[in-house]
């Protein structure tokens, strides 16, 4: 066969292999026919107002932490409440827009909140500031007036870490650390506040959902807290692909004081003795906090507990060897400040575990608010918390 044959026939035979054309594209909706959506709208008078395009649903509610009567705070799903999460109706617009507003008048503070379409949880897709959990997500709801609110005075910064856990075989672990105004041109060290999140967040909720940073920004701008890193560990502790370790687990305590206090004393500007270092938490937060701090009691002088007890038998079992740790407290610290909410399902617990530590000569203040296992609260007991430190 010629060149010239061979090379028709080639040609040819790649024309029978062509593709068969594309079909025509479907026609999409124009961006004008899809209305304008904004949410959440907060009116004057803080009134809420929510609104999602939704065109093919059958039913739209409103959940979230400021979504019940008397706005007192529920949160998401899977979060451990004092009753069912109760959710706002939504009403749809001839557009395809669901609307609801709320019936009664919204406190200031941040809220976390979802829609629930047919039955599945969603996030609000008109509005782009979210706090993470480790089971789901949530948008964010600021109404404004609140301590934590973000205001025009000097403002830290905020960064992520990684340190090298030697406890759990070298992995690389995360940290949120908050250093106060100044703190980069600046010189000298700083005291340092270890802040330990509850068993259904993680490492960053202290900034998403109860604006830490903002708290300390406006207590150091009014003089009223010290400039002071904080610190933002990981709660649960594990190598990875691992069953994480219980919160109150003894090999936190490692994890804290062989890891992480190390990496943050040598990385940051931060003072190293026990005048120098608080640690506070919530819940499971709290569990750690009281486990790590009974077990090195000297390596701090302010610890919070934040909306946790501890119930019979539990109780007798962690203090049993520590009775003599307990007669040196009130030498030891400067602050030991307990707080829970009147209708947080820990409230028992927390009473009876005061009452325990107060028959043993432990100096503490202890604080009961309204409200329950919330973060209105857990916002509140930073701010009320964080003043009293470094004195």
């Amino acid at each position: 066969m010629c060149l010239a044959a061979a090379i028709s026939l080639a040609f040819g035979s790649a024309a029978l292999a062509q593709p068969a054309p594309l079909p025509p594209p479907q026609p999409r909706p124009v961006a004008s026919t899809i209305p304008v959506v904004v949410s959440p709208e907060v009116a004057a008078d803080r009134h809420v107002t929510f609104r999602i395009y939704a065109p093919d649903a059958k039913a739209v509610t409103i959940g979230g932490e400021f979504v019940s009567q008397g706005n007192a705070i529920q949160g998401p799903p899977g979060d451990m409440t004092t009753g069912p999460t109760p959710q706002i109706p939504m009403t749809k617009g001839a557009n395809g827009v669901w609307s609801g507003t709320t019936t009664d008048v919204i406190r200031p503070g941040v809220y976390r909140y979802y829609f629930v379409v047919d039955g599945v949880p969603t996030l609000d897709s008109r509005n782009t500031v979210m706090s993470p959990q480790r089971l789901s997500q949530n948008s964010l709801l600021t109404v404004p007036g609140d301590f934590s609110e973000f205001r025009k005075v000097p403002h830290g910064s905020v960064l992520t870490q990684y340190y090298t856990s030697t406890t759990y075989g070298g992995a690389e672990r995360p940290l949120w650390v908050y250093t106060p105004p100044g703190y980069e041109k600046g010189g000298g060290t700083y005291p340092v506040l270890y802040l330990l999140h509850g068993g259904g967040d993680h490492e960053n909720s202290w900034l998403t959902a109860a604006s830490a940073n903002n708290i300390l920004d406006n207590l150091i701008a009014e003089g009223k807290a010290k400039p002071m890193i904080v610190v933002m560990p990981q709660h649960l502790v594990g190598p990875p692909g691992s069953t994480p370790v219980p919160a109150a687990d003894l090999p936190f305590v490692k994890e804290m004081t062989a890891d992480i206090i190390p990496f943050v004393e040598k990385t940051f500007r931060a003072q190293t003795t026990a005048s120098g270092r608080a640690i506070a938490g919530l819940s499971a937060g709290g569990a750690q906090t009281l486990t790590v701090s009974m077990n090195r009691p000297e390596l701090f002088q302010y610890v919070g507990a934040f909306s946790i007890g501890q119930a019979q038998p539990a109780r007798d079992a962690f203090y049993a060897d520590k009775q003599a740790t307990l007669a040196t407290l009130n030498q030891r610290w400067k602050v030991f400040w307990w707080g829970w909410g009147a209708v947080d399902f820990l409230q028992p617990s927390a009473v009876e575990t005061v009452a325990y530590l107060k028959s043993k000569g432990v100096k503490l203040t202890e604080v009961q608010t309204p409200g329950g296992h919330d973060w209105r609260n857990w916002r509140l007991y930073l701010n009320d918390f964080a003043p009293l430190l470094f004195k």
